[in-house]
């Protein structure tokens, strides 16, 4: 990897690391527990859409560990299930790239949010709360993920459309 793109990637994950952490900790006021818009994943779904895959699962990780220092939740069920959701979120996003007829922008990041609430709930379900009365949310979390998906596809085309130096200026590599 290059200085340039390492240098770059750092500046992903330290932008996302601080759009978690902010967003966790407004969002943390809010009655409801689990209501997160994941506007970190921005980052997540531009580098999917350049095709930097494994880039896109190295900014996931680093920004759960560095938000979950920041947010005292470094070594908690929270962690857990942000790391959890975050990783299937890239595959799911990933094999969305990869399906023919492609999908939009706006599907791969729908499809992206969904995953992530699904995941989170069946990770709660497994180690928290074990009982399946935690599906009653199922519906809530897609509705969720629907429009958070739409939020950060919306958000991702307008940076990337406003900040023109923010386009990757390294060969992409073919998946």
């Amino acid at each position: 990897m290059k200085t340039k793109e390492l240098v770059f990637l750092g500046f992903l994950t330290a932008t996302a690391s601080v759009v978690y952490i902010i967003e966790n900790l407004i969002l943390r006021a809010l009655p409801i527990p689990f209501l997160r818009l994941g506007l970190a994943n921005i980052v997540m779904l531009y580098l999917i859409m350049h095709r930097k895959i494994w880039q896109a699962y190295v900014v996931t990780i680093a920004k759960t560990i560095v938000g979950g220092i920041a947010t005292f939740t470094l070594i908690s069920p929270a962690m857990l299930l942000s790391l959890g959701g975050g990783i299937i979120a890239v595959c799911c996003m990933s094999a969305g790239l990869m399906i023919r007829p492609r999908l939009s922008v706006t599907g791969i990041s729908i499809l992206g949010a969904v995953s992530h609430n699904l995941t989170q709930l069946f990770l709660a379900r497994w180690f928290i709360i074990t009982q399946d009365s935690l599906f009653v949310l199922t519906p809530i979390l897609i509705l969720l993920g629907l429009f958070s998906g739409i939020l950060t596809a919306c958000l991702c085309y307008y940076i990337e459309e406003r900040i023109p130096n923010l386009k990757l200026r390294y060969e992409t590599k073919k998946i």
